[in-house]
């Protein structure tokens, strides 16, 4: 029981059948630390014999590394070379040699303070695909001298997998290209791009990116019966990629009616080849691909994923900056619970420009500039930006919700024959309490502490009965509880959603209302405001 109280879970996409991950509590780590503890995360699997893709990655960090001293019974996907000291990795292996891995996973931070975003995803492991974690998207190679077209039409005429629908792989940007580069042997691999529609205008040609141009000549007079080689001046559409080789495009194999396809990896350099369709001899066979967005709608089946955040209460300086971007400030989210400006940089506040954010912490020679009189600091303020409404209707681990009584002890989401605690926003009914007097109370709960900036409260949906006012507190661990609002205004009908701003941004995990003055029955519904 004790450690079910300090690991918290996140649950992303389908879980199922007890399969899911549980993660750690978020860790405070200081800079220029090594090797330390980087939380235990734990694979909850329904057996011992499959083998799982683990694949994990870090964002926000600025010189962070995973490393792995424990690695039995694991194994490495195809490009990746190393265990230690690593921002992305992919392995495989059953449950527990997994979980022993992962336990005495350790993570180093930089010369600088940052946060640090672990991202694990979990799945039952197909030898025939290889893993992105950067794009989340699956890639499997298929051998033989066939035509473009036949390639294309192979690739989408794979069995569907993890629930998606196979297609001619895109390449869409560097890291993409890089990850094939890497993570593949194989030399002239067919990729859906073409320009057969209209000469010297290149298209992604399959998948989610079907039909949008990426690439176009600069060459005057072509046309789709230009057969004859010409120059492979063109540009870049804006906001895409091409990596074309040194004189390609150039649409040079007159025999067979130009070039119109595209091969990657060509001659096993990093870049791409135009070939015609019909040029089976120069290829070695083709790439498949299966995104979470093709076709759009649905995530995944079969791919569990979680993160933590470590050093999550603030976010800090990478580097001197102008503009706070994610380029330039590590966890940008969390700006407004605080700043840390760290050792050597300098945060330049520019004319007519407001940094808010509820503290501003300066470590060493760190500094904040103020341009003018019209450069300001506002500490965290409440408001409904860039916030989402936390309301689930579940209440599996974590247990979001809690309440002192329910009517007739009805459960949790029980179904219409036990309507009395279905406490979620725009619910068939609400949370109605099991007495009317003082001492009753609801809590809503997030995953882990957040900052939140409010809530949002209903009366019951089918019948006369609210809350009018409530004093409501917060907590970080469920135990020690602050009071925010002293009997403020709540509903005054069933329907419309009310919203309760804080005096200032919250970092809480715990939110407890309790009832002060009620209209027939102490009744309502709950949700927080969360800041994204």
């Amino acid at each position: 029981m004790k450690q079910k109280l300090f690991i918290l879970f996140y649950f992303f996409g389908l879980v199922m059948n007890g399969q899911m991950i549980s993660v750690p509590s978020s860790l405070t780590i200081e800079a220029n630390t090594a090797n330390t503890d980087a939380g235990n995360f734990v694979i909850n699997w329904a057996n011992n014999t499959d083998n799982l893709l683990i694949s994990l990655s870090l964002e926000y960090q600025n010189g962070a590394t995973l490393s792995f001293p424990t690695t039995t019974g694991l194994t490495r996907n195809y490009g990746y070379s190393s265990w230690t000291n690593v921002t992305s990795i992919v392995f495989y292996g059953t449950r527990d040699y997994i979980n022993a891995g992962l336990a005495a996973m350790t993570i180093s931070i930089g010369s600088i303070k940052t946060a640090v975003k672990i991202n694990i995803e979990v799945s039952q492991y197909d030898s025939s695909y290889v893993y992105n974690p950067v794009n989340k998207h699956f890639y499997k190679f298929i051998s033989g001298a066939v035509t473009y077209t036949n390639a294309k039409a192979g690739a989408a005429a794979q069995p569907s997998f993890k629930g998606k629908t196979p297609y001619l792989a895109t390449i869409t940007s560097q890291a993409e290209n890089d990850f094939i580069n890497n993570n593949l042997s194989y030399t002239n691999i067919w990729v859906a791009m073409s320009d057969a529609a209209t000469e010297g205008r290149w298209v992604y040609d399959a998948g989610p990116e079907a039909n949008t141009n990426f690439w176009n000549t600069s060459v005057a007079g072509v046309t789709n019966t230009t057969y004859t080689s010409y120059a492979s001046n063109g540009t870049t559409v804006s906001s895409q990629y091409s990596n074309w080789c040194s004189g390609e495009p150039n649409n040079s194999d007159g025999s067979r009616n130009g070039e119109d396809c595209i091969v990657a990896k060509s001659g096993g350099a990093t870049c791409w080849n135009d070939l015609a369709d019909g040029n089976t001899g120069s290829v070695s066979g083709y790439l498949v691909e299966i995104s979470a967005d093709f076709p759009a709608g649905s995530d995944y089946t079969g791919v569990y994923s979680a993160y933590v955040v470590h050093n999550n209460d603030m976010a800090f300086t990478l580097n001197s900056t102008s503009t706070l971007t994610t380029s330039t400030i590590s966890n940008l989210p969390n700006l407004y619970g605080g700043l840390q400006v760290n050792n050597g940089h300098t945060v330049t506040v520019p004319s007519a420009t407001t940094v808010n954010s509820n503290k501003i912490v300066f470590s060493g020679t760190g500094k904040m500039v103020f341009t003018d009189a019209t450069s300001k600091w506002t500490p965290g303020t409440a408001s409904t930006t860039n916030t989402f409404t936390h309301s689930p209707a579940t209440n599996a681990n974590p247990t979001y919700w809690s309440a002192s009584s329910v009517w007739v002890n009805d459960p949790f989401n029980g179904g219409a024959s036990y309507p009395h605690y279905s406490p979620w926003i725009n619910s068939y009914q609400g949370w109605s309490a099991g007495v009317n007097d003082y001492n009753q109370y609801i809590v809503l709960s997030y995953s882990t502490p957040v900052y939140i900036t409010g809530i949002v409260t209903q009366g019951r949906a089918n019948s006369a009965q609210w809350v009018t006012a409530g004093t409501i507190e917060v907590s970080s661990d469920g135990s020690t509880w602050r009071t925010i609002l002293t009997n403020t205004s709540l509903n005054s009908d069933q329907t419309t959603i009310k919203t309760i701003l804080f005096p200032n941004v919250e970092y809480a995990q715990y939110v407890r209302v309790r009832p002060t003055n009620w209209y027939n029955h102490i009744s309502m519904r709950l949700g927080l405001l969360i800041k994204q």
